[in-house]
């Protein structure tokens, strides 16, 4: 009898053990790692390709016409603004000058005249030993006289402006890129005499896809990487266009020190602003992927919502928060946490 009650006694404290034993292990804290967001955030890096124009890439056009005198410059050769380019033989536009001049002379002569005729003849008029005709034909004269002075001052104007522009001149500063005539053949207005490349305004273009235009827009860092070094650049505009193949958009940025040569080609590069975790970090808890933070010695569930297994996911949370990096596989929502170190 008393063999049988020792033996309840035991199965009891043994039964009491055993229910007793998972609570006990639920309530131990997991010893967990953390770190803050801002310590293991990473974000997504992204390039394109871009290439170095010039706004200005001038054919500079001969604007009268005449024999090719001299061209002083040579492929290669920096300018400046209003720097002889060409010069053009122009003792044709001269002689029409000095014909304009003698023109004006001799129109200045007749408006002479015409104004003595008329003042003469408003005198014997008020003296009634003249016609009202005669008067109004005098009045006529000297009109036509001062009109006939005005276009000889156009013909002269317009003379001269063809003596200048048998000396062609650097509209900009720049580099002569060809030299597209040869000295002594006859030229005609509107043709090329000289390729010139302005090497201070310049532009970066780069063809972005339509996703990626809002990362960059929202860049704060943008670069032109090329075989001659790194460039910091930043963005002026996008073109409201998006090209129907390739489905890209445009977009034009300016240099902000250095600046690359025109033509060359290179990457754009910038980094989204947008902070991600790591793909290995988000732990899935039936059917969603999620974090594990720190909220007052427990740990807390953050779901994920449209995270991808493999991939880094964009997370919405303050800098500071306290994310579980190690032994965040043993946790469920609300479990006790033992940070080590």
């Amino acid at each position: 009898m008393q063999n049988s009650r020792t033996t309840r006694a035991r199965l009891w404290c043994t039964l009491l053990i055993l229910t007793t034993l998972p609570g006990m292990a639920a309530d131990r804290p997991v010893q967990v790692t953390t770190a803050s967001l801002a310590e293991i955030a990473v974000h997504q890096h992204y390039s394109a390709p871009a290439t170095t124009l010039s706004l200005n890439d001038s054919r500079i056009s001969a604007e009268t016409s005449g024999t090719l005198l001299k061209i002083p410059v040579q492929v290669g050769d920096r300018v400046q603004q209003g720097e002889l380019l060409t010069s053009l033989d122009c003792r044709d536009n001269q002689l029409k000058l000095q014909r304009a001049e003698a023109a004006l002379a001799s129109a200045q002569a007749r408006l002479t005249l015409a104004q003595r005729q008329l003042t003469r003849t408003r005198s014997l008029h008020k003296s009634n030993s003249i016609s009202e005709e005669r008067l109004n034909q005098q009045e006529a004269e000297l009109r036509i006289a001062q009109a006939d002075q005005q276009a000889q001052q156009t013909a002269i104007a317009e003379a001269r402006l063809n003596r200048q522009r048998c000396e062609i001149r650097a509209p900009f500063a720049g580099v002569v890129r060809e030299r597209l005539a040869g000295e002594g053949e006859w030229v005609n207005p509107g043709q090329p005499l000289i390729h010139l490349i302005d090497l201070q305004r310049l532009e970066i273009s780069a063809q972005v896809s339509v996703d990626l235009v809002s990362s960059l827009e929202k860049a704060t860092s943008i670069v032109l990487e090329s075989n001659q070094g790194v460039f910091p650049v930043k963005l002026r505009r996008v073109v409201p266009v998006v090209e129907s193949l390739g489905r890209n958009r445009e977009v034009r940025l300016q240099f902000v020190a250095e600046r690359a040569m025109p033509g060359s080609s290179g990457r754009l590069l910038w980094q989204s602003q947008q902070t991600y975790v790591p793909a290995d970090l988000p732990v899935r808890r039936g059917d969603t992927l999620g974090l594990f933070t720190l909220e007052q010695g427990k740990a807390r569930f953050i779901p994920l919502p449209g995270a991808l297994e493999g991939h880094p996911t964009p997370v919405d949370l303050p800098a500071d928060t306290r994310l579980v990096i190690e032994g965040r596989q043993a946790l469920s929502d609300g479990s006790a946490i033992k940070l080590t170190d």
